[in-house]
């Protein structure tokens, strides 16, 4: 009698697994336009007279994100002594994505650019940017 119980044993293994299989959740349609969404974005817009030679981009917040908030801020400031920028001040922009830009720009350089030079320049923050 056994050897009877050991093979029905077996034989309701993949029963199991085929119930668990079938009952799975399956992936709505929603969930697959989530995963197709365009991510956000941060992009550098406009630096003038001078372009930086290096300029680390704010990350987009994400309360920002979660409020929906997007837009375009827009800054000026002086190339201090050592390619630094100082003097930074945000002219327009949504709050939200004003002090990421202030503490993003306190890193940028512009090197050969004479110093006391007024920068105007426009960062945009994007929900959904296309795919590149």
């Amino acid at each position: 009698m056994k050897p009877f119980w050991a093979f029905g044993l077996l034989l309701a293994i993949p029963e199991v697994v085929l119930l668990q299989i079938s009952h799975a959740p399956k992936p709505s349609v929603y969930a697959a336009a989530q995963e197709t969404a365009p991510a956000a974005c941060v992009k550098l817009v406009r630096s003038e007279p001078f372009p930086p030679d290096e300029s680390p981009l704010p990350q987009y917040p994400d309360d920002a994100k979660e409020k929906h908030v997007e837009g375009d801020v827009a800054f000026h400031f002086e190339v201090g002594s050592g390619c630094a920028t100082e003097e930074i001040a945000i002219d327009d922009g949504p709050e939200m994505l004003r002090e990421p830009v202030a503490t993003a720009v306190k890193n940028w350089k512009y090197c050969g650019v004479p110093e006391g030079q007024e920068i105007r320049a426009t960062i945009a923050f994007r929900l959904s940017c296309p795919a590149k």
